[in-house]
């Protein structure tokens, strides 16, 4: 059997979907927003900054299982650390996030 360049592909795709990380932030006036990525996210700023998160649903991707929260903008005041499953957190606003 003869694998192409489209088997090739197909099969770099199907990997990468797999290993993508999920995490589903709900704020605490009903809204619910996802993020998503398939590695290490860095110091990322929340754009909503009108209402406290309460709870973080994180499913762990191949290269990144673990996600954290922080207070301000750049990722140094840490607030909550957690890996996968449903996580309710501090009801706060907060600035920032890491996943890795």
């Amino acid at each position: 059997m003869q694998i192409t360049t489209y088997h090739l592909l197909l099969l770099a795709s199907v990997a990468a979907i797999a290993s993508a990380w999920k995490m589903e932030v709900s704020y605490d006036d009903n809204t619910k927003l996802t993020f998503d990525g398939h590695t290490n996210s860095h110091c990322t700023k929340f754009k909503k900054h009108s209402a406290g998160i309460d709870n973080v649903y994180f499913k762990g991707s191949t290269f990144a299982d673990t996600f954290e929260l922080f207070s301000d903008d750049h990722c140094k005041e840490l607030v909550f650390k957690g890996d996968k499953g449903s996580h309710p957190v501090p009801d706060q606003l907060y600035g920032s996030y890491k996943v890795y």
